[in-house]
């Protein structure tokens, strides 16, 4: 069966106005977070102490989480968990569930200090999920 061009082009507009918009990382966020497949990016690496406003967004191809933690320790070296987790000892800000192409806002307020953003997916961390993140 042949459908006429009119009718497919309408069809094509149609399903492509019921995809998902992407989400885009608000404006007004003092750290925009990047959470790519085994990467984290951080549009700064250090911020003022006081109330602080996260836009993180998952720009990658599977479900991520975003974990904000302070801490003494090097970014890459949190101890883990026997399920492939980094430990929480420290636990500040959570988001159990980004999925793709999700935006989430998270807002902390942060005393100074040295922290670590990280996805705690089963194995992320380990796979590079991470970066520091100094607040003054």
């Amino acid at each position: 069966m042949r459908l006429p061009l009119g009718l497919l082009l309408g069809l094509a507009v149609t399903v492509a106005a019921c995809a998902p918009a992407a989400e885009n990382i608000p404006a007004d966020v003092d750290v925009a977070v990047h959470m790519q497949d085994y990467r984290v990016l951080l549009s700064t690496a250090t911020v003022k102490a006081g109330t602080v406003r996260f836009g993180v967004k998952n720009e990658g191809n599977m479900e991520h989480s975003f974990e904000l933690i302070k801490t003494d320790l090097p970014f890459d070296q949190l101890p883990t968990t026997g399920d492939a987790k980094a430990k929480e000892d420290g636990l500040v800000k959570q988001v159990k569930s980004l999925p793709v192409g999700k935006v989430s806002v998270v807002t902390a307020d942060l005393a100074a200090g040295k922290y670590v953003v990280l996805c705690n997916v089963a194995g992320h961390y380990q796979l590079g999920m991470r970066a520091a993140l100094t607040v003054q």
